[in-house]
């Protein structure tokens, strides 16, 4: 199987996809505990429907690690990531939707798949969790997972605990009627990816 190395690994954690919606009422959330609450008894944060992040994300696997730039546009369903810098190799772009993606690298080569997940195994070999970091880098849960969330005193999530992964939430900023993630922070049994947002814009 091809593998690019650590370029490609970095790139594919953050091949996102599909629809993000929002809610437009937040009902009381349940009271936490240690453990905190189940994912279908908490209810997610809204969010917009489009929006626009940029920042810095690094990602560590077994003893290696990389980091770059991410501009990452989402319109309903479709989206396009930029990764820049800090690999020694160009960029990357991807861009996709519910039905394909496509990543294209800065010496033009192209590489198609039907889903964010069996493009990063083709390309890179590794199964990593594409699908769901499109909700948690929002500050939800993914929705078809069991797991447990903390809320913090103002019923954001601080923890997302989901399939073996836990993700950490560092700090929230308002973004017009929403708050959203500052940094974030998820990690498995040695590896771990962290993204530092510096801006968010909501494109409603």
């Amino acid at each position: 199987m091809m593998r690019w190395g650590w370029l490609s690994r970095a790139a594919a954690l953050m091949l996102l996809c599909g629809l993000v919606t929002a809610c437009a009422v937040r009902p009381p959330q349940p009271t936490a505990t240690d453990n905190g609450v189940a994912v279908e008894a908490w209810t997610s944060p809204p969010v917009p429907a489009a929006w626009r992040l940029s920042g810095r994300t690094s990602l560590r696997l077994e003893d290696e690690g990389v980091t770059a730039t991410v501009v990452w546009d989402q319109s309903g369903s479709g989206y396009r990531i930029d990764l820049r810098g800090a690999f020694g190799a160009g960029s990357l772009r991807i861009v996709g939707d519910d039905d394909v993606v496509r990543l294209t690298t800065a010496d033009g080569e192209r590489y198609t798949a039907d889903s964010p997940r069996e493009l990063v195994r083709a390309v890179t070999g590794y199964d990593l969790p594409v699908s769901f970091l499109r909700y948690w880098v929002t500050g939800r849960p993914v929705p078809w997972l069991d797991g447990r969330v903390t809320p913090d005193s103002a019923g954001l999530p601080s923890v997302i605990r989901q399939s073996g992964w836990r993700v950490t939430y560092e700090a929230f900023r308002s973004v017009g009627r929403y708050r959203l993630p500052e940094r974030v922070a998820v990690a498995r049994e040695g590896m771990s990816v962290r993204i530092a947002i510096g801006d968010w814009e909501s494109r409603e």
